[in-house]
Parts: structure tokens; sequence; C-alpha cells
């Protein structure tokens, strides 16, 4: 990488047509962007948004929308947009989940894998879900606060 450094920061308006951009290559929902872009974070590089992520809160927090650049991958950008999330998330909920095909890139990160049935108990949507016995996703765990 040049000597050029990531900078994160909260996302903008200017930003919205980036993330979407960017999600829509990883063939991620970008509905909900525009209602949530408080809860966005963009990695810029050269005035560039190369990567997101996003929070996103209701009866669980959840990390969502997280993606780099294929070209900007492994260069730690996607753990700096973690680190990010995670510290907004610390003064407001004791754990955050997500749902991916890709689970090893998040427990490099500090998530935890839990028990497929699991998803049914946490996600509303998977619980009656008809394509739960044959969903890829895995559901994924970073406590906040862990148990003492």
């Amino acid at each position: 990488m040049s000597c050029t450094t990531i900078q994160v920061r909260t996302a903008t308006q200017e930003d919205i047509r980036d993330i979407k951009r960017l999600l829509s290559f990883y063939y991620l929902d970008t509905e909900d962007i525009e209602d949530n872009l408080a809860e966005c974070r963009v990695a810029v590089l050269d005035k560039r948004v190369v990567g997101c992520a996003c929070l996103y809160f209701g009866d669980i927090v959840e990390l969502r929308s997280i993606a780099v650049l294929p070209g900007m991958r492994n260069r730690g950008i996607g753990t700096e947009l973690i680190r990010a999330v995670m510290n907004r998330a610390a003064g407001l909920t004791d754990a955050v989940f997500l749902l991916t095909s890709s689970p090893a890139f998040f427990e490099k990160n500090g998530f935890k894998r839990l028990e497929s049935e699991e998803k049914r108990i946490i996600l509303e949507e998977c619980a009656g879900c008809d394509k739960f016995d044959v969903c890829r996703q895995i559901l994924m765990k970073f406590d906040i606060k862990p148990d003492s």
C-alpha cells in the first residue's frame, strides 16, 4: 500500500452512491442505507470510499453492509471498519450479531459462531424461513462486554 493512510469515518450524504455501488458489487442489500446513514462507517483512501460497514439497531444489534473493494482487500480495511463499528456499539449494547457465509474473517476479528438453531431464536426473519434447512448463512456474535 502507498504512504497514504486509510481514514475511517462516519458516512455522509455524499457517500450514499459510493456505498450502494460497493454493496451492490457483492449483491448486498442497499435499501436501508439512507435511513441508517448515521450508523454507517466508510473507509476512505485518496478521497475515494473503498469500504463500508453499518450497525443496525432493532431487537438485536447487527453488523451488516460490510464490504471492501476487491482490489483493496487483505490490507486491514475490513478490520478497521469492524473496530470502528464496535467502538460505536460499545456504549449501546452488550453484543453485536451478524450473518455471513464467510465466517473465518469475522472469527479473526473476535466474532464467535453460534449454533444454527440459535438463528431461529435470535433472528425473527429466520424463525419462519422456508429455506432454513438449506441456509448457508452462519450466525455469529461479538461480545462487547464478555460474561464475567
